[in-house]
């Protein structure tokens, strides 16, 4: 049985880079990795979206998608930029914090798949409705918007894969190595989109103070911030001990399981390989104590 999320995106792996940069550099370097590389779309201007979409496709022939939270997009732009994806052919339109009954049929029509990242089974069954291709489940510790919600990766994944069987899912951060993504997977998601982890990394080239604060973080250096779309972000306390200033930064919990700046090609191979090395170790230690519980039975 194949992989739902590789067969509905064109990808080798079912790896979606977060929206966490405008440049296609990085997306073209993930998705040549076997990845679905990402272009946040919200905040350009139509025009200068337009070119970063004909860069991508100078750097890369592989599929791609283009990230719209749909509050944050500002409204005088949104309708030629979802135009743009049915002209441009974008592959993959991701949204998110906004109504998915919007674009969603919209783009579909066009040629585009589309993706809607949510934090609840609520907005799961909304997106449902909608008709979209994908979920993409953004529980309480991952560094994007989740607005007032609060709904952990452990609860939030198996919820919406229970009650949306037919519907491939995504699991949106908290993930940073193989362990993690063979965790997602064992809750039920059949792919996973990466954000701090990719943003650690060498082709990044994240600003210094980011990369220094995602290097120093422990479990309790983040929180989620003020406003409607509420990312998580660093702590201003924690910001202050590592870089002599109250500098916040967007990064999810899983940035305390992150201490080296890797190429995405290494981060990638320990997403897969540590993945399965994961999964077979857990199956092994299982099938044990199953084979000492029969021993008991009988």
């Amino acid at each position: 049985m194949g992989n739902r999320v590789c067969e509905l995106f064109g990808v080798r792996y079912p790896i979606v880079m977060g929206g966490i940069s405008q440049l296609p550099e990085l997306a073209a370097v993930v998705s040549d990795a076997g990845g679905l590389g990402c272009i946040a779309g919200a905040t350009a201007p139509p025009k200068l979206l337009h070119e970063r979409i004909r860069r991508y496709k100078e750097l890369s022939d592989r599929p791609f998608a283009v990230n719209f939270p749909i509050v944050l997009t500002p409204e005088k732009d949104i309708e030629p930029k979802m135009q743009m994806m049915i002209d441009e052919q974008v592959p993959v339109v991701i949204t998110s914090a906004g109504n998915p009954k919007l674009w969603t049929k919209f783009l579909q029509d066009g040629g585009c798949k589309v993706a809607h990242v949510l934090p609840t089974l609520y907005h799961a069954k909304k997106a449902v409705e909608a008709g979209v291709d994908a979920i993409i489940a953004e529980p309480a510790e991952s560094g994007g918007y989740r607005g007032e919600h609060e709904v952990s990766m452990m609860v939030l994944i198996p919820a919406i894969r229970r009650a949306f069987p037919d519907v491939p899912v995504v699991a949106a951060g908290a993930v940073a190595d193989g362990a993690g993504f063979a965790a997602v997977m064992a809750l039920g998601a059949e792919g996973l989109q990466v954000g701090t982890r990719f943003i650690a990394t060498v082709e990044a080239n994240a600003p210094d103070h980011v990369q220094k604060l995602i290097l120093a973080a422990n479990d309790i250096s983040t929180m989620s911030a003020e406003g409607r779309v509420k990312p998580r972000i660093s702590k201003p306390d924690f910001a202050m001990e590592v870089l002599g200033e109250r500098k916040q930064t967007q990064m999810g919990q899983v940035a305390a399981l992150i201490d080296s700046i890797d190429p995405i090609a290494d981060v990638m191979r320990e997403l897969i390989e540590g993945g399965l090395a994961t999964a077979r170790r857990v199956h092994e230690e299982l099938e044990e104590l199953a084979g000492a519980e029969e021993a008991i039975a009988g």
